[in-house]
């Protein structure tokens, strides 16, 4: 098991994590604000960044207030929470990593995200799935969890595992409406093979573009992505096209990524992005760094944090699996239900 600490330096996924490594049989118990990564029996998306461990499934408390049980061994999750919030507030998710067979029989990386939120002392829970192709899914393999809340002593089922997989095979009509207004655009020509995505909100020619992310490995020898960052040389640029990214989005993901206590990112966790600020984090000859607003700073856990970025969040996951597809033609769709 793996965890991330939000001291450490899904929506438009932004920001990077360190991962240090912690040993449990089939029970561990989490408390307080961080992001703690666990193993993904199912498989991980991109199966040689997540390392011997596929510690790739993912639980963040937002809070002191919130704690966390997993049973691995029950495949259960309980999160308690006692704080009565005067606003709908989100406390905590959960995130499991798995796949699903589309209709041209391709295997594709699925993801499962759970928000859980509390209005007063009520629970409640909004889920969504990622996928880098818009399609329906069989077979779908991911870990069977079902997440469990305690009201008032009493646990309480709110997510059951044949509701994930549920979610991840047949979409609501909710989760199918946002994908036709998601739109992801493959800007790659002339035969390019790093990956380089827009995302825009939308129908068809009236989407906005909100956001462009490159990867980029300039003398990659191959097309994994382990492969290609183990060159030592490479960079993962995100770039705001909007100025009306939510604050509140870009505030969460700094946290989820480990990357809110880095003084140079301060100004972008106080007030969001500008329209065309771009934060960039890459390695130059091994040696990482993250720069940003036209300043660049050493960043000793770039590697571990891209590697992250690109499993964890719906931008990594197009990135990466464009990364590792032959190049493909503009308007590429992707599900960011």
């Amino acid at each position: 098991m793996h965890i991330r600490s939000s001291f450490i330096g899904h929506r438009l996924a932004l920001g990077l994590a360190l991962a240090g490594a912690c040993a449990f049989a089939h029970a561990a118990d989490f408390a307080g604000r961080g992001v703690f990564n666990f193993r993904s029996d199912a498989g991980c998306p991109f199966a040689a960044l997540a390392g011997a461990g596929n510690d790739c499934n993912r639980l963040a408390l937002d809070d002191a207030d919130t704690r966390a049980a997993l049973d691995s061994a029950a495949h259960t999750i309980r999160f308690a929470n006692t704080r009565s919030y005067a606003e709908k507030t989100i406390v905590g998710d959960m995130l499991l990593q798995g796949s699903g067979q589309a209709r041209s029989g391709q295997r594709v990386p699925l993801t499962f995200h759970a928000l859980l939120s509390r209005s007063g002392t009520e629970w409640s829970v909004s889920s969504h799935a990622h996928s880098p192709l818009g399609d329906e899914f069989s077979d779908i393999r991911i870990d069977p969890y079902q997440v469990v809340v305690n009201d008032a002593g009493t646990d309480r089922v709110v997510l059951s595992a044949d509701q994930v997989v549920e979610a991840l095979a047949k979409p609501s009509l909710t989760a199918r409406l946002a994908n036709v207004l998601v739109q992801v655009d493959d800007n790659r020509t002339d035969g390019a093979k790093d990956a380089d995505i827009t995302i825009g909100l939308g129908l068809s020619k009236a989407s906005k573009s909100v956001a462009r992310a490159r990867f980029r490995a300039p003398g990659a020898k191959g097309r994994e992505l382990a492969d290609a960052m183990r060159q030592g040389n490479w960079t993962l640029e995100l770039q705001a096209l909007s100025g009306k990214i939510p604050r509140q989005v870009v505030q969460r993901d700094l946290f989820l990524y480990g990357l809110e206590q880095q003084s140079l990112l301060q100004p972008l966790l106080q007030r969001g992005f500008h329209k065309n600020e771009k934060l960039v984090l890459g390695a130059t000859n091994g040696k990482g760094y993250v720069r940003y607003d036209g300043q660049q700073r050493e960043f000793a856990g770039a590697d571990a944090a891209a590697r992250a970025f690109l499993q964890d969040s719906f931008i990594g996951l197009v990135l990466g699996w464009q990364q590792q597809q032959q190049p493909a033609s503009p308007q590429a769709k992707a599900d960011g239900r």
